[in-house]
Order: structure tokens, then C-alpha cells, then sequence
């Protein structure tokens, strides 16, 4: 939006100019809590910003633009489709709400259409995310998704390549492959294996004699297909970094949540994945789904437990409106729900850790950030999506390989090694 703005003649915000003349909420509505947050947003920024023209979209906009319609200083409320054409919106030069009356323009999510290629999204100067796929149609028991997002779409494999070799010209070097469905991925027309053929196009990219790689955001386990299991045992440039959405170690309980596999599934998934080498593995996990008792609960801890995951991403439930789980009985008590997430996020952190102190001695690759740490120390984000502090800035952004030489509980310490040729040249010198 911000890039679609910009292009049309509007100007970012840069706190100098005076105050802004439109402020634009992109909002959430995977749980009450993200409402939430959205309202308290919204009205502080009315109290903040007060003459500017609050506009809404996202998920929270799409599906309940009546609840926002009402807030304070909303002039216009956007649904997810309606914003891919934001710069346009004949609405966005309207007065403001106070004056003229606020606009909704919030179409069907589920209506057929195309989806969008839009512009990346940078992380400081060396990694881009770049969008291939929107909507859902899976229909998870919990999830509100499908209904906001609409359904399944790809970016066609040609604008996805057209939107990298962008990227890479302007230096970027790596790139994360997002999508609210991402195995779902068929820009190739070709269904099963489009995603992983998608990746080796992608790293047989020229980027002028620089390498870059390619990271995958969230995928579900069930779309993780040999094809792309093959790949990241092969190919170094592809991050060994996967989160899978897990939601619960517990058979009844996926079943419950319409889950398109069982635990015995992806524990297999995940020990293929890990017999290539150390990779770093995340998995989302719901607690107080309606149902869950103390032994569903313990399935999921001991299940976890005996899986080589690396990192625990912990909600408790959340009902929305119109999904299937919604009308469920059977929830747990809310102090039993807080008791589990705690328990988990204790088995989380103990992972975390555990698998920190496992790299130590080993080589990764990273790419650096524009960012410092606390200790002045250089960062950057290595392959297994941990962060690695360098005391040293890299003559350039990477990758570059570093040997992990320590753990200071919240980042790893490591030491660049010297290039191919710079080691060669060392040889020579000591000749």
C-alpha cells in the first residue's frame, strides 16, 4: 500500500511536515486480542492525530467493517481485496469523517478474483519478503482465514520471477517466499511440486556473481511434498528453516480442528526434514482448543517432547465468529488454558536454547541486517533464521559464512571466515 501510495504522489510520514492527512490501519482478526488491539489503535490515534483521515483495512476490516465503521475519526474502511487498489480509491480524497460521513467498501472475500503482485516488503537492506500466494481453502475448524482472505490464488510464476530479479538488482539477498497458504502455490499451472520447481528458478537467478537465497515463511505440513523435502537436503542457497503449524500432538484433537493429518504424520515429516542436517523447525500450537482435557494435553507435551522442533510459537484459543469451532461445547477452564500455554512455553524456550547451544562450533551461513545489538555488535540472520552477532561488519552484506563460536542466551556469537580466495592468498603470503 505504502509503495502503491507513494507511486500515486503521497508522501510517507517522516514527522517533519507537519501532521499527517491520512493514517492507514492495516488490522488482524485471527483472535479477539488482535481485535482488540486494532480498536485501541484506532482511537488513539484519533486522540493523536486528530484531522487526520483514519482509514481501515485487513482482515478485521473485511470481516466486520460495522464494529469499525463506529470508532472514532474512521473515514474509510477498505476490505482485503478493496486495498490492493488503495492508491485509487476515489474515498481517500473525501473529507473526513466528522465532515462528510465515513465510506465502507468491503466486497465478498470469497468472490473470484486475481491475485495481486505486489510490492516487497523490505527487512533493512539486505532481505525482502516477496508475496506468491493470498487466500485459503481449507477451512480449519478454528480458522477465520478463508472467510477474509478468500480463496486460494498465485502469483503467476513469471511475475514472481520478474519481481525477484528486481530485488536482486537492487541488492537484496535474500528472499522470503510468503503467502497465507504458501504450499498451496500453483503459479506454474502445474499443482504439485509448483512451489519447489518455483525455488529452483528463483536460485538459478543471476545476481551479479553475488549469491542470494531463498527462505520459506509458514507452510503447512500436509503441502510440504518430496519434491520440496529433496530440495532442502540439496540446495544450501534454500534456508533450512520451516514452520509448520502443528496445533496440537494430540489425533482427536486434529481431527476436531479439521486438520489434514495426524501426529504420526508430521513427526514424520519433521524427522525427513532433520536427516539432512541441523534445520531450524517452528510449530504453531493452540491450547484450550474446545475438548482438550489433561489427557489431549499431555499427548501434545510428550509429543513435542520426542520431535526434534526448535522453537514453539503458543496461542490459546480464540472463537471466531461464523467458524465451525465457534459452536463447539467443551471448553477448558480459562486458569487450566493459561497453566498449559505456560508449560509449553517453558518446553519452547528449553528447545530454543538447546538447539543455540547445538550450532556452536558449527559453519552457517548469514546475511547481515541494517540493525546493531545492544553491545554495538554487527547482526545478521543465519540460515536457520537464528540471529549471529558479529564484532566485525562483513565488507559486504552476504551470505557470508561465520563459525558459531558462542551462545549469550539470546543471540550467537560468531566469527567470519575468511573468503575462498582470501585463503588462498594467506597460503601464497605464508609460502
Amino acid at each position: 500500500m505504502r509503495s502503491d501510495l507513494e507511486r500515486a504522489g503521497w508522501r510517507a510520514d517522516d514527522g517533519c511536515s507537519g501532521p499527517p492527512d491520512v493514517v492507514i490501519v492495516n488490522t488482524c482478526t485471527v483472535t479477539r486480542r488482535a481485535d482488540q488491539e486494532s480498536r485501541q489503535l484506532i482511537r488513539r490515534l484519533a486522540r493523536e492525530r486528530s484531522g487526520a483521515r483514519i482509514v481501515v483495512t485487513g482482515c478485521y476490516a473485511q470481516r466486520a467493517p460495522a464494529e469499525l465503521l463506529g470508532l472514532p475519526g474512521v473515514a474509510l474502511v477498505l476490505g482485503t481485496a478493496e486495498r490492493e487498489s488503495i492508491a485509487s480509491h476515489p474515498a481517500l480524497l473525501t473529507p473526513a469523517a466528522g465532515d462528510g460521513g465515513a465510506t465502507v467498501d468491503v466486497a465478498p472475500a470469497r468472490a473470484r478474483r486475481a491475485v495481486a503482485a505486489p510490492a516487497p516488503l523490505h527487512f533493512g537492506r539486505t532481505r525482502a519478503l516477496l508475496k506468491i500466494q493470498d487466500g485459503c481453502d481449507s477451512f480449519c475448524g478454528y480458522c477465520i482465514v478463508p472467510y477474509v482472505r478468500g480463496r486460494s490464488r498465485s502469483v503467476p510464476r513469471e511475475a514472481v520471477l520478474e519481481q525477484a530479479r528486481r530485488l536482486l538488482a537492487a541488492g537484496f539477498r535474500e528472499l522470503v517466499l510468503t503467502g497465507a497458504d504458501l504450499g498451496d502455490y500453483s503459479g506454474g499451472q502445474g499443482g504439485a511440486g509448483d512451489l519447489a520447481s518455483l525455488v529452483e528458478a528463483l536460485l538459478s537467478l543471476p545476481a551479479e556473481g553475488t549469491p542470494h537465497r531463498i527462505r520459506l515463511s509458514s507452510i503447512e505440513p500436509n503441502k510440504v511434498d518430496d519434491s520440496l523435502v529433496a530440495l532442502l537436503a540439496r540446495e544450501p542457497r534454500l534456508c533450512r528453516h520451516l514452520h509448520l503449524p502443528l496445533q496440537s500432538g494430540s489425533a482427536a484433537l486434529l481431527l476436531a480442528m479439521r486438520r489434514a493429518y495426524e501426529p504420526c504424520d508430521y513427526a514424520r515429516l519433521v524427522e525427513r526434514a532433520a536427516a539432512a542436517g541441523p534445520i531450524a523447525i517452528g510449530a504453531d500450537i493452540i491450547v484450550g482448543f474446545p475438548g482438550e482435557e489433561e489427557r489431549e494435553f499431555e499427548e501434545t507435551l510428550e509429543f513435542l517432547r520426542a520431535i526434534p522442533v526448535s522453537f514453539l510459537h503458543v496461542f490459546r484459543y480464540s472463537a471466531r465468529p461464523g467458524t465451525r469451532a465457534a459452536s463447539l461445547d467443551g471448553l477448558p477452564p480459562a486458569n487450566a488454558v493459561r497453566e498449559r500455554a505456560g508449560r509449553l512455553r517453558e518446553l519452547g524456550e528449553a528447545k530454543r536454547e538447546a538447539f543455540a547451544r547445538s550450532l556452536v562450533g558449527s559453519v552457517r551461513g548469514i546475511v547481515m541486517e541494517a540493525r546493531r545489538g545492544k553491545d554495538g555488535a554487527w547482526l545478521g540472520t543465519s540460515d536457520l533464521y537464528a540471529s549471529v552477532s558479529l564484532a566485525r561488519r562483513p565488507g559486504h552484506p552476504g551470505p557470508i559464512e561465520a563459525r558459531i563460536e558462542g551462545y549469550d542466551g539470546d543471540v550467537l556469537r560468531g566469527v567470519e571466515l575468511a573468503a575462498p580466495h582470501e585463503l588462498r592468498d594467506e597460503a601464497v603470503a605464508e609460502r
